[in-house]
């Protein structure tokens, strides 16, 4: 009996800790821009590290690597994940990161918009309702952002947003048959590439000088890379994507978090109730749309900004 109830909380409790690894982004990222670290060599340090395991990991395992066609698909899902990302955390030294993770989560009603645009999915009354509550939710939260001064953080953070929802939509037209590990190997390796080259033109690879920089730096890679992209992976098998969808809100409200309590961020009553409608979208249309076929966070490639 335990047992069995443990078996079924396991897959939930997973993806909660995936939504913790990726919701603590920003409070690692935080710490090593306080070490003199630029966003490229933060993130070419984070993924290359992060690939090194994953490597390790798919070859101990012995998980297929794309090939062919697919693996320049997902080498260029790789450069596309790399702007993504660069937006995301440059968007950190211009917004606080509850704010940028709430914009970012503005994703799943992007997916949907551009679905529709694209002829690839249907755009029905649950789609339109989303986009409205996440519309008004934004307006609320834009409402603080430009009294705190905010408007390029705010902007990197969407487009941060529409990157990943572009990413999603072109990843889900391949990414079938491919082994997840192995893809999000590929994409992250590539993404270290890119930044790595970026770093060395903006001026190096530098690396934390103090032992809690190399901690946040560390915990980025393994705690919101490594085992975040893990347990998304086991948590996505046991519950399926719908339920995965739903649970993976927690990532923001982790960030909101994490920024209140060690970095000294404040909401606005009104921008806490616009939380409330961006996170409540997401939870209705995956809700919605898992009577049809979802595209939902973590069902193409457990990887996140």
């Amino acid at each position: 009996m335990k047992n069995a109830l443990a078996q079924r909380w396991l897959g939930p409790v997973l993806v909660m800790v995936s939504a913790a690894g990726f919701g603590s982004m920003a409070l690692f990222a935080r710490i090593d821009y306080a070490e003199g670290m630029s966003t490229s060599a933060l993130l070419a340090w984070r993924f290359a590290l992060a690939a090194v395991v994953l490597g390790v990991w798919v070859t101990v395992g012995g998980r297929q690597l794309p090939k062919g066609r697919d693996l320049i698909g997902f080498i260029l899902l790789g450069v596309l994940f790399a702007a993504l990302a660069w937006c995301y955390f440059a968007a950190l030294r211009y917004a606080s990161s509850g704010m940028v993770a709430l914009m970012v989560y503005t994703y799943p009603v992007m997916v949907a918009v551009l679905a529709a645009l694209l002829g690839l999915d249907r755009f029905g009354m649950a789609e339109r309702l989303a986009l409205v509550v996440c519309g008004g939710g934004l307006v609320m939260l834009l409402g603080q952002a430009a009294q705190g001064g905010q408007p390029a953080g705010i902007a990197l953070a969407l487009l941060s947003g529409c990157l990943y929802a572009i990413y999603i939509l072109i990843g889900s037209r391949f990414a079938t048959g491919t082994d997840p590990l192995g893809s999000t190997f590929v994409v992250v390796s590539a993404s270290a590439l890119v930044h790595g080259v970026l770093a060395q033109w903006q001026g190096g690879l530098t690396p934390p000088h103090s032992l809690q920089g190399w901690a946040a730096l560390l915990a980025l890679a393994g705690f919101s890379s490594v085992v975040a992209v893990a347990a998304m992976l086991m948590g996505l098998r046991r519950i399926g994507p719908t339920l995965t969808a739903i649970v993976s809100t927690l990532e923001p409200v982790v960030t909101v978090a994490l920024g209140m309590l060690f970095l000294g961020e404040t909401l606005s009553p009104s921008s806490w109730f616009g939380s409330l409608l961006v996170l409540g979208a997401a939870i209705g249309l995956a809700i919605a749309r898992s009577r049809g076929k979802p595209l939902s966070p973590g069902s193409v490639l457990a990887v996140n900004d």
